[in-house]
């Protein structure tokens, strides 16, 4: 059974996460951004780009979507080369690879694919835990 951080994982193999930050930065660069509708100030300043900046860093859903995806890359690099291709062929839908193709294609039994996969999502439930993350 599919659990959150199993939907987490699927979304970061596949793409979805960065998308995701990429239409929200979009949305919020294209956001109307009237502080004073109607009234016009004479001595205001036009700062599109720390503007813009000024609402990625406000902004609590960019937030949260970058530190999913940079806490997974982070823990990635602790786990070995054989496990990474594992995690990412399990995960990645793009492919919807079997376990009985994942084990023939890293020469393991899909017994230790499985064990692999178990190991590096538990690691990833367990940090974002830790970290307070929402998953």
């Amino acid at each position: 059974m599919a659990d959150k951080t199993d939907a987490l994982l699927t979304d970061y193999y596949s793409g979805v996460i960065d998308t995701k930050i990429l239409l929200r930065r979009s949305e919020l660069q294209w956001q109307p951004n009237d502080d004073n509708a109607g009234i016009k100030s004479l001595n205001k300043h036009t700062r599109p780009l720390e503007d813009m900046l000024a609402r990625y860093e406000a902004d609590s859903i960019l937030h949260e979507l970058t530190k999913q995806r940079d806490a997974i890359k982070r823990l990635e690099t602790t786990f070995s080369e054989e496990t990474k291709q594992i995690v990412q062929m399990h995960y990645d839908r793009r492919e919807r690879l079997s376990w009985v193709i994942i084990s023939l294609r890293m020469n393991l039994s899909e017994r230790t694919c499985r064990t692999y996969q178990k190991t590096f999502k538990d690691s990833v439930a367990q940090t974002f835990n830790e970290l307070d993350i929402a998953v």
